[in-house]
């Protein structure tokens, strides 16, 4: 069962990353925060080079509402965090509040952020894509996520990102606004 495999792939990443060097938990610890602010980074550079377009701050949009969505469907959920199921080290401790797990809300903002500014332009998506991967990745990493969270963090931002460009696209197909896909 998928929920099975992703449990075994938790275990395997969180137990292999608490076996690591402390400077690497330190480095995983601080990526898992800085990512998305190098994504929103990302996103202000867009909206400077398309002449302060206000339309190019959509990523941020996007990425705001994957979080708050993500946080609402974990409420709903309630699914608990593997670090409180599953008895081995992490390199995060358990958080007392913030107890659910999926989706997760850091991969829904990163997937959200990485797809909306992809949209808009086209030569960053490969390095936005990798850095919203490397955002899930430290997520089941630092023993905070299975990786079934992650992945339904990503469906969820990229949904997301899709519906908050949807309207300035179709603006764009229609030649009402000048098309920046460089």
């Amino acid at each position: 069962m998928l929920i099975d495999l992703s449990a075994d792939w938790y275990r395997a990443i969180a137990s292999w990353a608490a076996g690591t060097p402390p400077w690497v938990h330190q480095i995983s610890l601080f990526a898992t925060q800085a990512l998305l602010a190098v994504l929103a980074a990302l996103t202000l550079l867009s909206w400077w080079r398309a002449e302060r377009r206000p339309a190019h701050l959509i990523p941020l949009l996007a990425g705001a509402l994957g979080w708050v969505c993500a946080e609402l469907l974990k409420d709903w959920i309630q699914q608990p965090r593997p670090c409180r199921v599953m008895p081995i080290e992490t390199i995060k401790a358990c958080a007392e509040v913030s107890t659910w797990s999926l989706p997760s809300s850091h991969s829904a903002a990163a997937a959200a952020l990485a797809v909306a500014l992809a949209l808009q332009w086209r030569r960053i998506a490969p390095l936005a894509a990798a850095i919203a991967v490397l955002e899930g990745f430290t997520r089941i990493f630092i023993g905070v996520h299975y990786p079934h969270d992650v992945l339904a963090g990503f469906i969820l931002g990229a949904v997301l990102a899709v519906v908050c460009t949807w309207p300035g696209s179709r603006a764009r197909s229609r030649g009402t606004t000048a098309p920046d896909a460089r």
